[in-house]
């Protein structure tokens, strides 16, 4: 997998790191002033980087893992036919409004040539779908 994959793993730690810290600072806020002694809840450390990047890449593996099993094969692939076919429906609409502006028969043939490679490409995404599936 690429750089940026883990990266964004780290990324996502860092901020999950800071999301923990500042619901911990609110819980403790709670417990200012007045209050039973031994009632409070000790403060949460913060993790360390290397805790932090060590949980980076322990997720990113799983990524990685996921994404060369069945299931990832599977839904990667139905993933690309959803874009496609999201893209036909949106080059169906700006044909639907072109024909009620009136846009020249080149104009159409152009769209009609958008919405020929959204299918190339939804069919395409199904076969690797049922190739991932060992169909």
């Amino acid at each position: 997998m690429t750089f940026g994959d883990f990266e964004q793993m780290r990324q996502a730690e860092i901020r999950a790191e800071a999301a923990l810290a500042s619901l911990a600072r609110r819980g403790m806020s709670r417990h200012r002033g007045v209050c039973w002694s031994g009632l409070s809840p000790e403060p949460t450390p913060a993790a360390s980087d290397a805790a932090i990047e060590a949980r980076a890449r322990s997720r990113h593996a799983r990524l990685v893992a996921w994404r060369q099993d069945a299931d990832g094969l599977f839904l990667a692939a139905i993933a690309e036919c959803q874009a496609a076919a999201r893209e036909a429906y949106q080059a169906a609409d700006r044909a639907r409004a072109g024909a009620a502006r009136g846009e020249a028969t080149a104009w159409r043939m152009a769209i009609l040539d958008e919405l020929r490679e959204n299918a190339a490409r939804l069919r395409q995404g199904a076969r690797r779908a049922r190739r991932d599936l060992g169909g």
